[in-house]
């Protein structure tokens, strides 16, 4: 992935640009981040070939095409528009190293490793005719290696066998050296199916070889030996030559169809470690690189006066909040094993365990998308209670609609700024992809911070709008005007107090409305059937944790003060590390106490895994509002006072599972 220039988008249909996947003759190809965190791939095409009638028909079939095709070894798409004045498809994206990088940048694939690719290839390539379609151009670059198997992409030739009409122009569509001949030969045989059964034939000997069945060569030299002469297997094992020499045959009737191939090769996978070493450390890159870069550097040491690493965790007073069970204390310095093991500082990112697979939004920009959450009972009309959105609901705030909707039939308080109430909309910054805080379910936000934003709107007698946008960007957005608040798990910091954030300007400085407390915690199965209540208990044990994650580095740390190691078992999502502890592979494992305390308490009814003790070294959030709307500021801190006191605050909490996160009042600017 390339950095965006000046002159590319930063904004495709409803998808946030965030960098540049690569180009070619009909137009570029980028990553975009969708509002539930998705990311994709948007495909768009060149302006002159936008202007072109039969480009654009085209570029419609090949979306309609597409949009048919589905199966776990090929991208689906999720959006598209033909007809924009830029015409683009984005299609679902997996971090993948082409097959074509693969081989040049670490050689050949050995068989074992030849034969899955090749199976996942034919269940993609049956589920393509499965619509009666011919993808027309299968090759190493239109095929991704991702740690779930194979993915077909691509399907810019893709056709309908039975309507040849926009291809019979006297032009060969298709990559020399992988199409068929009679993708070549005019005058040949109808293209059909059997045209990838060729290619694929042609894919096998390049992945186990690192070259082409008719060698490298020019374009027409390749065109000509396709047509005239056999194709060479001097370097592929025996069976891998038979099979892919039987699907080179160049009478398209005595090529083996699908379904025999699909015996000979047998079922796809298993795809569990399934690349060599070389490409899984780029894939593993890849991801990292694809990943939340919040959770990635966000928490290094920060040195002493001595020179040594220094723990600098706040610790928020525990209370009991109207009727909520004070919050566990934080594991003390003494419960190690000698001396507290030098903790990562808190840096500029709320802390969280995402998929690394989940793209993150660097570029600044607004949002995305917008809902609008009603301060009563959700139709305009008043009287009805918050419920907000449960784990166990529809996923839509009681109470949410569009902007523009009815108005609401609350009093805007009187403590609000009158640009305030005279719009009657409070608009909320949010980056809504972290559950259990704020996420998008069922096409709406859900989650901690949506219904405390809800209720906080009821309070104060407007509306709350959540605009998504990239995490970096909030607070510039805040300064710039674009959000009144911005609500998003945001650890308080000095840095963020003052308008900076590692070196980097954020704007003019924001005051910080303490309304939660968070840490890590240890997750082990129910029951805890190894004992294990703190980091010291770890000792000796195994350990799931997500790769590049801040509870990877925390373990690394804790490893140089326990008596022996901690073995670490390593994933690329979060969703892997519970399952490890699960199925008992693992003791336990660390994540970000929210996402662990709702894991645990909603997985399988919550009768698979609990906390093993309470939060580790808790930081506060805030609530962000620009440092000179000090009565803007006051306002909300003073309905959030009144919703911890009348306990609504209480039950959102433990709606989602999070109580032990409650803070006792809202304090103004509490972190460090």
């Amino acid at each position: 992935m390339r950095p965006l220039a000046k002159d590319d988008p930063r904004q495709i249909g409803p998808f946030r640009i965030i960098g540049l996947l690569g180009g070619g003759g009909m137009g570029r190809v980028y990553l975009g981040r969708a509002a539930d965190g998705r990311t994709v791939a948007v495909k768009t095409a060149r302006s002159e070939l936008a202007d072109d009638r039969r480009f654009r028909t085209r570029f419609a079939r090949e979306v309609a095409a597409a949009q048919r095709v589905g199966g776990p070894f090929v991208a689906p798409v999720v959006d598209a528009a033909p007809h924009d004045d830029v015409p683009w498809m984005a299609t679902d994206y997996v971090p993948g190293v082409s097959l074509t990088d693969a081989v040049h940048d670490c050689g050949p694939l050995p068989e074992h490793v030849v034969r899955p690719l090749t199976a996942g290839l034919l269940h993609a390539l049956t589920a393509v005719h499965a619509h009666g379609l011919v993808h027309r151009d299968l090759k190493p670059s239109n095929i991704l290696l991702t740690a779930g198997g194979p993915r077909v992409i691509d399907f810019g030739i893709a056709h309908s066998a039975e309507d040849t009409a926009l291809t019979a122009t006297g032009t060969a569509l298709g990559t020399p050296g992988f199409m068929a001949p009679e993708q070549l030969v005019m005058t040949g045989p109808e293209v059909t199916g059997a045209a990838d059964v060729f290619a694929l034939g042609a894919v096998i000997v390049f992945a186990a070889t690192g070259g082409g069945p008719y060698g490298n060569a020019e374009p027409q030299i390749l065109m000509y030996r396709t047509v005239h002469e056999e194709p060479r297997f001097d370097e592929l094992p025996v069976l891998l030559a038979e099979l892919a020499a039987d699907c080179l045959v160049k009478e398209p009737a005595r090529r083996p169809t699908l379904p025999a191939l699909m015996a000979r090769v047998g079922a796809p996978g298993p795809y569990g470690d399934w690349l060599p070493e070389p490409v899984a450390v780029r894939l593993r890159r890849l991801s990292v690189q694809l990943g939340d870069p919040r959770s990635q550097d966000a928490f290094a040491p920060r040195p002493s006066a001595d020179g040594s690493a220094e723990v600098a965790f706040d610790r928020l007073p525990t209370s009991t909040v109207a009727g909520l069970p004070a919050p566990p204390p934080a594991a003390p310095a003494q419960g190690w094993y000698g001396p507290s093991p030098a903790a990562p500082r808190p840096g500029p990112s709320r802390r969280r365990v995402l998929a690394a697979l989940s793209a993150a939004g660097v570029v600044a920009g607004g949002g995305a998308l917008a809902w609008t959450l009603w301060p009563d009972g959700g139709d305009g009309t008043g009287g009805g209670t918050n419920s907000g959105a449960g784990p166990g609901g529809t996923g839509k705030p009681s109470g949410s609609s569009t902007p523009g909707g009815t108005p609401s039939t609350g009093v805007p308080s009187d403590r609000l700024p009158k640009e305030i109430r005279d719009k009657g909309i409070v608009t909320v910054g949010s980056d809504v992809t972290y559950p259990p805080m704020e996420f998008v379910k069922d096409g709406s936000p859900a989650g901690v911070d949506v219904d405390l934003a809800h209720a906080l709107g009821r309070e104060l007698g407007v509306r709350v709008e959540f605009a998504n946008a990239a995490f970096d960007a909030l607070l510039p957005g805040l300064d710039a005007g674009r959000f009144d608040l911005v609500m998003s798990a945001m650890a308080d910091t000095k840095g963020r107090q003052e308008g900076r954030v590692d070196g980097t300007k954020t704007g003019s400085g924001v005051d910080m409305i303490d309304y939660f407390s968070a840490g890590l915690a240890l997750v082990v199965r129910r029951g805890d059937p190894e004992g294990i209540k703190r980091p010291g208990d770890l000792s000796g044990r195994t350990v799931a944790v997500q790769r590049g994650s801040f509870a990877r580095g925390y373990l690394d740390e804790l490893n140089g003060k326990l008596p022996a190691k901690v073995k670490l078992r390593e994933f690329d999502s979060s969703a892997e590390v519970y399952d490890d502890v699960v199925e008992n592979r693992s003791a336990a494992c660390l994540d970000d106490f929210p996402v662990a305390a709702h894991t645990a308490a909603t997985r399988a009814g919550g009768d698979a895994l609990e906390l093993g003790g309470g939060q580790l070294d808790p930081l506060p959030y805030g609530i962000a509002v620009a440092r000179a709307r000090t009565a803007l500021r006051d306002a909300v801190r003073e309905a959030l006072d009144r919703l911890i006191t009348s306990g609504e605050y209480a039950k959102i909490l433990k709606r989602w599972h999070v109580g032990a996160c409650a803070v006792r009042r809202a304090a103004v600017n509490g972190g460090h």
